[in-house]
């Protein structure tokens, strides 16, 4: 897992856009191909004013992007039309004032493959996100994405 931990100056003003997608690449992805992206992700979202997370597993992508709504919504087009992606579907978008990840301009991870224990009430919240139809089972799968994931850059930084 690689990430941009250093703190930003991100202010929040007004209201912010909290949207998440998901989306497959065109075509097998590289290292280099994700450093490519980060670099150029990062240094937009830091003149933007936008932070969130990329994750990548199974094929696919699933992205955090939060701030300023008419910014988010231009990078959502740029998105759109990136050959890299296909089969893009926001599958959550909010309004907040909060951020849940104001330190990160894009951090990134490759969630490893769930194993499924057969245990009553087990949850993939990976494949929720990926697959998930209803609105409430989104929302749980990237509440836990979004915990998960500070945790792991927590305690990889201690």
């Amino acid at each position: 897992m690689r990430s941009d931990a250093e703190p930003t100056a991100v202010p929040d003003e007004g209201l912010l856009k909290y949207l998440v997608y998901t989306s497959t690449p065109t075509r097998e992805m590289s290292p280099e191909d994700f450093e490519s992206i980060l670099l150029t992700a990062r240094e937009r979202n830091r003149r933007a004013g936008i932070t969130g997370i990329l994750l990548f597993r199974d094929n696919c992508f699933i992205q955090f992007l939060e701030g300023p709504p008419a910014e988010i919504d231009a990078l959502l087009d740029d998105i759109v039309a990136d050959e890299r992606h296909q089969h893009l579907r926001v599958i959550l978008t909010e309004t907040t004032v909060d951020r849940s990840f104001p330190d990160w301009r894009m951090g990134f991870g490759t969630p490893g493959a769930h194993e499924p224990a057969g245990l009553p009430g087990e949850r993939d919240s990976f494949r929720d996100l990926a697959t998930g139809e209803d609105g409430r089972t989104v929302r749980r799968a990237a509440d836990d994405v979004s915990t998960w994931f500070k945790a792991k850059e927590h305690s990889a930084a201690s």
